[in-house]
């Protein structure tokens, strides 16, 4: 048996593809329909895996241990959802806001506050039986909108496993996806996946212009560049199983109902919809294209009927009982009108059908009428194609469909423009017979891009991530061991931290990532017990205005120049901006111009351009020329050119963090352990600058996610400032009082404990808009001379 991964799968969805209901012989378990389930079955028969969903029912506490049990019979595992999460979070905010909002119909958007948490809740609830059940190595695949915040959420448990995700329904429009009030948050959930798969590549484009016009993340038509990581993007439109419909309808039973529909109907040409009933479908504006066209062929309204097969679809929802009501006229408008004793235009089946009696429907059907306004792939037409096999047929597609980007013989329609539809269906009925040669495209798509190709390519694609070195990295837990070791063990650390992006979080305007007083807090705190040092992209002036009255060294630049702790400002190279003043600055000044919110910041030797005020789109566009003409001005001069977040800076060669680092470290011979974080390709320079020889006693961490330079990482500037905190904690455990920091942190201990430090005679205080005053005094520390 062929098997399709190396490692363990384990799969979430929201249902389950058994359902539990309870009678009075207790709880039973009945397979479960849909195109997840269809799509997936055929993987179960070569690759074993464990299913995580709703059981498609309330189960009580007392009940939850016999239905896992009975469940794991079936490969599945369930996520018990309390009564009060679940309707908010699926009816509520699923069905209510992002199935309607995705399928672009904003104006059907109904967002609630509370239906909101309840969707973060019970995402929550499924990050955390995934991780209950997940071992370092296992690939992760989640599916669908319900599910949109559970990558993000299992990246922040660091799992170690590649995480998938798989939209089954468009992605909207950038302009309609932010009207989302809580855009953000759902777009870093799905940003948290390793590989984001999709039908169409018309819905990677719209996540892209999303995350670069909500997020500011600009991106490839295959990947979005993350901080410290790419999300792969995949187009890989979803199949069927072809040798299913060839099975159904080599049975007995199937030969003798396709019998009876061909004698009922001899002498028509059948056309066959086959919808759910909901507002997605198009189902009124195929039945209103229909209407027209008997109006404008009298002498098709005996010889034609359309079979349309509408299962019903949350029935308890006002909306949805507005819309089969609206049908309902519809077909009765058009049957009252156009029958006649012997014949009846539209046989309007309003039930669900089993998919072998649709497999006999799509092959008495001459035409199938597909028509949604909107829908993420729509798999009636893959159905019909391979139904009819042979026979050929013609197969009438919206065009605003999944399906329409890899069906080449299908007849694209506008569902909105019943005209259209109207000709189009009249000129498929006016040919005597299908077009074989364009039929036969169809086939070969639905024969070779199978439900199993597609998974297996999903997977292969996923499980290949699982050798990224970026899986490598521990999220970082201060109080956990070997950290914890290395931690409690120092006794002359020294820290080392990026500032923007690692302590402070991006905002448009750099010039207001002025540090909170929790910065503030954690760097005064920390100077206490360590030798620290903020190594920054940033000028002197601003870091001096920002941290120069903490007890801290600084270094401006990426290095250009050092401020020890409690010492001066000493320069590290001659390096002068005055060239780039001369022969950059008119080309940055001539994109400013050209480009609305977009700033020049004129460094001591160096010059940068910010465009995260400009529009993102255009501020993106422009930056790739910038670089393009940057490249060519600088050829055979010693600058570079760095590209960061929403801002390009060119620099002196010489000038880097990693060549201030080995300075640093040169400065402190004395130091035994070493904390080293940052979150951009500057500080990769950092980390990188760390010999080998201090490799065990240092420990490197990223912030945003994993990143192959780093051994450690943490989420956000947030969470980081939290593992400081614990640290501070650990250190203050060891001490009693502050101990004398001096060059390099705390002494040595004694036979009798922990060195002591005098007693401080004044400490910064951060004011009260976060600022920290120059002229606060730092805690009182020995005096050493400063290398």
């Amino acid at each position: 048996m062929e098997r399709m991964a190396k490692n363990r799968l384990i799969v979430a969805s929201v249902r389950l593809p058994v359902t539990m209901t309870r009678g009075e012989q207790g709880w039973q378990v009945a397979h479960s329909t849909g195109g997840l389930v269809t799509a997936l079955s055929s993987v179960l028969e070569r690759q074993k895996f464990t299913w995580l969903g709703w059981p498609g029912a309330y189960v009580d506490e007392a009940d939850r241990r016999t239905v896992t049990r009975e469940l794991a019979k079936h490969g599945t595992s369930p996520v018990f959802i309390e009564q009060e999460h679940m309707d908010p979070f699926y009816q509520g905010f699923s069905n209510e806001v992002l199935w309607p909002l995705f399928h672009n119909l904003m104006e059907r958007a109904r967002f609630d506050r509370n239906n909101w948490r309840s969707y973060r809740t019970v995402n929550q609830m499924y990050a955390d039986a995934i991780a209950k059940i997940a071992r370092p190595g296992d690939v992760i695949w989640i599916h669908d909108y319900q599910l949109c915040l559970v990558p993000q959420l299992l990246r922040a448990k660091g799992l170690g496993c590649p995480i998938g995700f798989f939209l089954h329904i468009p992605f909207p429009s950038a302009e309609t996806y932010r009207t989302l009030p809580v855009a953000e948050d759902l777009l870093r959930g799905l940003l948290g996946a390793d590989l984001l798969g999709f039908h169409a590549y018309e819905y990677v484009s719209n996540l892209r212009m999303a995350a670069l016009r909500v997020l500011g993340i600009e991106s490839e038509p295959a990947a979005l560049r993350l901080q410290s990581r790419e999300v792969q993007l995949e187009v890989m439109p979803i199949g069927i199983d072809p040798g299913e419909i060839a099975e159904m309808l080599r049975t007995a039973e199937a030969r003798k109902e396709l019998t009876e529909l061909e004698r009922n109907y001899a002498g028509k040409r059948i056309i066959v919809g086959v919808d759910r009933l909901d507002y997605t479908k198009g189902i009124p504006q195929k039945l209103e294209a229909y209407e027209e066209f008997l109006h404008n062929h009298p002498e098709w309204r005996e010889s034609t009927v359309l079979i349309q097969v509408a299962a019903p679809s949350r029935t308890g929802v006002e909306e949805y009982q507005n819309l089969k009501r609206s049908v309902d006229e519809l077909v009765g408008r058009i049957n009252g009108q156009y029958s006649t004793p012997n014949h009846t235009p539209v046989v309007y089946i309003n039930q669900s059908v089993s998919r072998d009696k649709l497999a006999v429907l799509y092959r008495a059907a001459d035409v199938a009428l597909v028509t949604p306004i909107r829908d993420g792939m729509n798999l009636v037409g893959l159905e019909y194609v391979a139904a009819r096999g042979q026979r050929g047929g013609t197969l009438i597609l919206s065009e605003f469909t999944g399906a329409a980007h890899c069906m080449p013989g299908a007849r694209l329609v506008n569902p909105f423009n019943t005209s259209q539809v109207a000709t189009v269906l009249g000129d498929a009925l006016e040919n005597e017979g299908p077009n074989f040669e364009t039929f036969a495209h169809m086939s070969r798509f639905v024969n070779e891009n199978t439900s199993l190709f597609w998974a297996k390519r999903f997977l292969t694609r996923l499980e290949h991530l699982s050798g990224d070195p970026h899986h490598e990295a521990k999220l970082l837990r201060i109080n956990e061991e070997p950290v914890l070791g290395l931690v409690k063990n120092a006794r002359s650390p020294l820290v080392f931290l990026d500032y923007d992006g690692t302590l402070r979080s991006y905002v448009i305007n750099p010039k207001e990532a002025v540090p909170d007083a929790r910065i503030l807090n954690v760097l005064q705190r920390l100077a206490e017990y360590a030798t620290v040092y903020v190594v920054s992209g940033r000028d002197r002036r601003t870091l001096e205005d920002w941290l120069g009255g903490l007890p801290i060294g600084l270094v401006c630049e990426h290095g250009l120049s050092i401020k020890p702790p409690g010492g001066e400002w000493q320069d590290r190279t001659n390096v002068s901006g005055s060239a780039l003043a001369r022969f950059v600055r008119p080309l940055l000044e001539d994109f400013s111009r050209r480009t609305p919110g977009s700033a020049i910041e004129m460094k001591q030797a160096a010059i940068a351009w910010h465009y995260r005020g400009a529009d993102p789109e255009y501020g993106s566009f422009q930056a790739k020329e910038l670089l393009t003409r940057l490249e060519d001005l600088l050829k055979r001069r010693p600058y570079r050119v760095l590209r960061g977040n929403r801002v390009i800076e060119v620099r002196h060669e010489h000038v880097t963090k990693g060549s201030a680092v080995g300075h640093l470290l040169d400065r402190h011979p004395d130091a035994d352990f070493l904390f080293c974080a940052g979150d951009d390709r500057t500080d990769e320079e950092m980390m990188n600058a760390i010999p080998k020889a201090w490799r065990p006693r240092a420990v490197t961490c990223w912030v945003g996610s994993r990143n192959v330079t780093a051994d450690y990482w943490r989420e956000s500037d947030a969470s980081l400032l939290g593992e400081l905190e614990a640290m501070i904690r650990i250190w203050r455990r060891g001490s009693a009082q502050p101990p004398a920091a001096g060059k390099g942190g705390r002494k040595k201990a004694t036979a009798s404990g922990p060195a002591r430090a005098k007693k401080r005679t004044s400490t910064t205080q951060a004011t009260a808009s976060g600022r920290a005053p120059r002229s606060a005094p730092g805690p009182q520390r020995r005096a050493k001379k400063t290398p």
